[in-house]
């Protein structure tokens, strides 16, 4: 430990195994114990989501884990998918102090980029995430946490938008004054990133959902995106791990994250086939109202929402515009009833 960390307090011991490796901690860090201690598991090699997911569905600590002894440790992570080096008790203690290490440096990084770790079990923890059937025992914030518990509504849609669909998300901008609330979306390029943009311009908070880990830049040169939403009050969020990449699955697991932390959907130039479809049916699945919108000269059979339990309808815009904005408003305060059922 450093002389300026001995100056902080006294410190806590983090992982302990039966004598072979002690790691010295603060106890008056920014990240608790249990959050230093998922962040070590989290970027241990051979370690990854599945495993972590794994214990916690478990419902054991992830401090606790490394209350065990080394072979105990190894047996756990391994029992439950982790691909860990063979390792002599004399590697296994530069492994565990080089993750402290490393822990300490990305907390730093988090602190400078406003970065936090809400586990289910915090305050901030959005409950509407509650009604899915598999909610994330962790998120990755980065800006602000309150954001998360307002209501909001999630709009998404096709990231090669055509003129008329860019028309529908500017439309969508302009009516956001109205209603106040903050949006939702997945900082995808077309749809998603014209309503964080629309959302900026209307001064209300928009939410970020990333299908990759926290620090990943993806879509590649977003950071000044990302920079206006946190400084405007909203916040950016995964539950993917530092570092992780896209994937086809991770997109589909994020949508469910968008339709569960709002109250309305409102989908904007999308195919049935679609990562926009996904967030749909997720929706769907979770009684949440989603307003479906057309241009007069579209098929009226262009748009099918999906059956579910919370209320849904298909508006023609311009045209049904007060319709249309009173359908959002209530749902923004109705009472979220539903829990998620099997549909994907």
């Amino acid at each position: 430990m450093s002389r300026d960390a001995s100056k902080r307090g006294t410190p806590t011991r983090l992982f302990r195994h039966s004598g072979v490796v002690e790691c010295e901690v603060d106890d008056q860090q920014d990240l608790t114990t249990e959050k230093r201690a998922f962040l070590s598991l989290a970027m241990m090699k051979g370690v990854g989501f599945h495993t972590l997911w794994q214990i916690a569905e478990s419902q054991r600590s992830f401090q606790s884990v490394f209350n065990s002894s080394e072979e105990d440790l190894v047996q756990l992570l391994k029992s439950r998918g982790a691909r860990l080096p063979n390792s002599s008790k004399a590697d296994w203690k530069e492994i565990m102090s080089s993750l402290a290490r490393s822990v300490d440096q990305l907390e730093a990084t988090f602190q400078a980029s406003q970065i936090q770790i809400v586990l289910r079990s915090d305050e901030s923890y959005p409950r509407t995430l509650l009604h899915l059937d598999d909610p994330p025992h962790w998120l990755f914030v980065q800006g602000n946490t309150e954001v998360l518990t307002a209501p909001s509504i999630a709009i998404v849609g096709t990231r090669d938008p055509s003129p008329e669909g860019l028309w529908l998300a500017e439309y969508v901008g302009l009516t956001l004054r109205h209603w106040g609330r903050p949006t939702v979306s997945g900082l995808a390029l077309g749809i998603d990133q014209a309503i964080h943009n629309a959302s900026l311009a209307a001064k209300v908070p928009t939410i970020a959902v990333l299908g990759t880990g926290i620090t990943v830049d993806y879509p590649k040169n977003i950071g000044p995106i990302r920079k206006k939403i946190v400084d405007a009050g909203g916040a950016v969020i995964t539950e993917y791990l530092p570092g992780e990449s896209y994937s086809a699955i991770n997109f589909v697991r994020r949508n469910r994250l968008q339709a569960a932390l709002a109250r309305a959907l409102i989908p904007v130039q999308w195919k049935e086939r679609s990562g926009t479809a996904h967030t749909v049916r997720y929706a769907a699945g979770l009684g949440r109202a989603i307003a479906g919108l057309r241009l007069p000269t579209w098929d009226r059979r262009s748009i099918n929402l999906p059956d579910g339990r919370g209320p849904r309808h298909v508006f023609t815009v311009p045209g049904q515009d007060e319709a249309f904005r009173a359908f959002v408003e209530k749902s923004l305060s109705d009472d979220l009833l539903y829990r998620q059922t099997s549909f994907l």
